[in-house]
């Protein structure tokens, strides 16, 4: 209770002063519009223990999407644990790539946004072919690097969910793509998180939590929208196939604008004369690399808008916690202060004095904490 109560603090702070997040930074190989993404400009994406407290807060209430056969039960803890596959050798890529070394398995990324209940990408299941069948299907929390060098290779029973039944689904192409899951159980020590309902700003800057090819939690920062669509918006923020279903945030209102699905080409490779981009048998080719665009390059990532979806899903108590800190703020930009009528004073050998006097309004108190 106390980290919940830390966090909601955190956040109203944040929103009352007119802070900003200060973080470092599906596969989808059937369809070439279902890759996403790549990096612009320079690689803003770091490990959970990099990132800012609030980005922290919030990868605690992301969840990673395996297949089941991916996260072998571990019969002597009642755990489960990793295969031993880094992202190197899994993808063929070059020597220094960043991440290389760490591990990756899950395949798509998700938030929780109720007790049991996970919005992610539509095609992140079936009946995609790109996703799984619900019932095997396992969501994990606390895939996350915690400490350099401190690669996750089991998790604890607590952190393993399985997917109960599918909610909602839509999977189109060229507009918005989502799910929403209902968990095995209610999920214990993490919280909901929040949901702009209102339009998305086209000044507003953007960060992504999630698990960009398979690999632990990644935040991404620095982005920004680049345009508007039917039922999506594009941007350029730093993701790669496994990053389909990681919420998008603006980094100063703390609520998720939408969810990623799709976007460009993940890694390059050569082979002879041509380049082959996100091959099916990567060892076919020379070791590749990450593809990199200018920031202003590239076709963009597309993100389903969270208005599609948000009549399905109750307000959660961050989402009211951050309604009312902004509300107060809003009332604070409202009182300026007022200059009531001047005051006469005697003068004291100079003659009468007018003392003009300011009158500031009550300061409205700051949300207080609540247990969620």
């Amino acid at each position: 209770m106390k980290r919940r109560m830390m966090t909601l603090a955190l956040l109203a702070a944040a929103l009352l002063n007119g802070g900003a997040l200060l973080s470092a930074g599906g596969n989808g190989r059937g369809n070439p519009n279902i890759i996403p993404v790549s990096i612009y400009g320079t690689d803003d994406r770091v490990d959970y223990y990099a990132a800012d407290k609030v980005m922290r807060k919030f990868a605690e209430s992301t969840v990673a999407m395996f297949a089941e056969a991916a996260l072998p039960r571990d019969e002597a803890s009642g755990g489960y644990k990793l295969k031993n596959l880094n992202l190197r050798g899994k993808y063929n890529l070059q020597e220094g790539e960043r991440f290389g070394e760490q591990p990756v398995g899950a395949y798509c990324s998700g938030v929780l946004v109720g007790e049991d209940t996970v919005l992610t990408a539509g095609h992140c299941f079936r009946p995609d072919p790109r996703g799984g069948p619900c019932e095997k299907v396992k969501m994990v929390f606390g895939y996350a690097v915690t400490a350099a060098g401190q690669m996750p290779s089991t998790f604890p029973a607590e952190n393993v969910y399985s997917c109960k039944s599918i909610v909602a689904q839509k999977v189109d192409d060229n507009g918005a793509d989502y799910a929403i899951v209902k968990l095995d159980r209610k999920v214990n020590g993490r919280y909901p998180l929040a949901l702009n309902r209102g339009e998305i700003s086209r000044s507003a800057k953007l960060a992504v939590i999630g698990y960009p090819s398979g690999l632990p939690v990644k935040v991404a920062t620095n982005g920004s929208v680049r345009s508007i669509g039917e039922g999506f918006f594009v941007a350029d923020l730093d993701t790669f196939g496994g990053n389909s279903g990681s919420p998008v945030f603006n980094a100063q209102t703390f609520k998720i604008e939408g969810i990623l699905v799709r976007g460009g080409v993940d890694y390059v490779y050569n082979s002879g004369e041509t380049k082959v981009e996100d091959p099916s048998r990567p060892y076919a080719h020379t070791p590749g690399r990450a593809n990199v665009y200018s920031q202003e390059g590239g076709r963009g990532e597309d993100i389903t808008m969270i208005k599609e979806v948000a009549s399905l899903i109750p307000q959660s108590e961050m989402e009211k916690y951050l309604d009312e800190a902004q509300r107060q703020k809003a009332v604070q930009q409202q009182s300026p202060a007022k200059v009531v009528p001047a005051i006469y004073n005697p003068g004291q050998g100079n003659g009468p004095q007018i003392q003009p006097a300011v009158y500031y309004g009550p300061e409205v108190p700051a949300p207080q904490p609540i247990e969620i």
